[in-house]
């Protein structure tokens, strides 16, 4: 054989080797790309015998499971879980997020969900440019303190700043009263009042209650007295039928009119005719007067609703009745505390105008929803509303990778991108500094109802 043929056969045998080898980059490359892992840090207190220490982070971790089943059917990319349990320990958490942040092959972390254990992990979001991302997490300076950080539950500033928000812009309410639990309603309370005098309007004054209160009466009789000083009023009862031919002309219903006369009720002039009511009133050649120490029976204006973050639903039972002996349930506004349907319908007859916000409004109307409850009757699984939160969670990071956000920094930009995506349970908008700022307004009249879905802006 030639030397010339022997070369050539080392040549063609050479680049034959070095497809080879690129050959096997390219598919490694390929594989790689098309297939992505996902950390998940939950309290599932596994190595304990306590069952109830189990539940949340189970529920939560079953609805990630299904999310990943669905997405998987159809999937344009590979996912698979790391599954870690952070046995509700703050330092524990933050060594998994840590362990997650140097595995290379991690390109986003779902969890944790307790502000204390993120507090304590948030730092490693941007330490490692891994996407953290919290299903349930409410405490503030989370995810607007460190980027690579999301929220997917409102924060308790966005809480407080959007029902003010709400109240004046869509309601045009204007001047408040403020009862809140001493420790865990003083976080929605201070951002609340904030938000209404930044917005032009008044928290005339603001209570506080102890944890599990067993009456409110001195908190209530702070606001009596306030109304008592502040307020000014009629009774149609003593007024004649030129005066009384005068308010309803000014569009005063004559349903409240004669409530006054039926009932011998004195009526806010506040609450008739609003900021200028002294001016108009005085037009009608009609003299109102402050209450009297014996009356009872009166509807007060002066206030427009009284913001009552509450921490738990058992105070329901408790701060309703009674404000609704004292005249003073015409317009309640409150934390997602109050959606709880049993207890409204056991206090429905005290309740004249209930809003409150909520990070929790599955529509029985949405074809999402009835879907996902025909599919679970086939599982193992069972629905619930830790379920919705792992399930909208990891649904939602899914579809992004699936979308092409395939690397920690893509996955990133598109979640601080992310605007008004349709979870079950609610919107989701993570534009306000890495938190949602979207909430279901919901009031209760005969059962929960969705008024609105209500987001604010930075």
């Amino acid at each position: 054989m030639g030397v010339t043929k022997i070369k050539y056969q080392i040549l063609n045998t050479k680049f034959f080797i070095i497809s080879l080898f690129a050959l096997f980059a390219n598919f490694s490359a390929l594989h790689s790309q098309s297939t992505v892992k996902i950390g998940v840090a939950l309290p599932l207190f596994t190595e304990s015998d306590d069952n109830s220490k189990k539940q949340l982070g189970g529920e939560i971790l079953d609805g990630i499971k299904f999310a990943l089943t669905e997405y998987s059917k159809n999937a344009p990319v590979k996912i698979t879980l790391e599954v870690m349990d952070t046995r509700r320990d703050p330092v524990v958490a933050a060594e998994i997020i840590k362990s997650f942040g140097e595995n290379e092959e991690m390109i986003g972390v779902i969890g944790p969900v307790f502000s204390s254990e993120l507090s304590e992990s948030a730092i490693n979001g941007p330490q490692f440019k891994i996407p953290i991302i919290s299903p349930t997490a409410t405490g503030d300076e989370l995810a607007s303190a460190h980027n690579y950080v999301y929220q997917l539950n409102p924060s308790y500033e966005v809480r407080g700043k959007l029902m003010a928000d709400y109240l004046i812009k869509k309601n045009g309410l204007k001047n408040f009263a403020v009862i809140y639990e001493e420790t865990y309603g003083e976080n929605f309370k201070k951002y609340f009042e904030n938000e209404v005098k930044t917005m032009g309007g008044k928290v005339l004054l603001a209570e506080s209650y102890p944890k599990d209160p067993k009456e409110i009466t001195e908190q209530i009789g702070k606001i009596v007295k306030y109304i008592r000083e502040n307020d000014m009023f009629v009774n149609a009862a003593n007024l004649n039928l030129t005066q009384k031919q005068k308010l309803e002309n000014a569009g005063v219903r004559w349903s409240l009119i004669d409530s006054s006369i039926s009932f011998n009720m004195d009526i806010s002039i506040y609450y008739m005719f609003g900021a200028n009511a002294k001016k108009i009133i005085d037009t009608m050649n009609i003299k109102p007067y402050k209450l009297k120490p014996e009356t009872t029976k009166f509807v007060q204006g002066v206030i427009d609703a009284i913001y009552i973050p509450i921490a738990n639903p058992n105070e329901i039972n408790v701060i309703v009745p009674q404000l609704f002996s004292d005249g003073l349930s015409m317009y309640i506004a409150g934390t997602g505390d109050w959606n709880n349907e049993k207890t409204l319908q056991d206090n429905g007859v005290y309740l004249k105008n209930l809003v409150f916000e909520s990070e929790y409004y599955p529509r029985e109307d949405d074809p999402d929803f009835s879907d996902l409850k025909e599919k679970l009757k086939k599982t193992k699984f069972k629905l619930s509303k830790n379920f919705l939160f792992g399930f909208d969670a990891a649904k939602l990071i899914f579809r992004l990778i699936g979308d092409g956000s395939k690397t920690r920094e893509g996955l990133n930009t598109a979640l601080k991108n992310l605007v008004n995506y349709d979870a079950i349970k609610s919107k989701i908008s993570l534009d306000y500094h890495g938190i949602n700022s979207e909430l279901n307004i919901l009031r209760y009249e005969d059962g929960i109802k969705l008024v609105e879905t209500y987001k604010i802006t930075k």
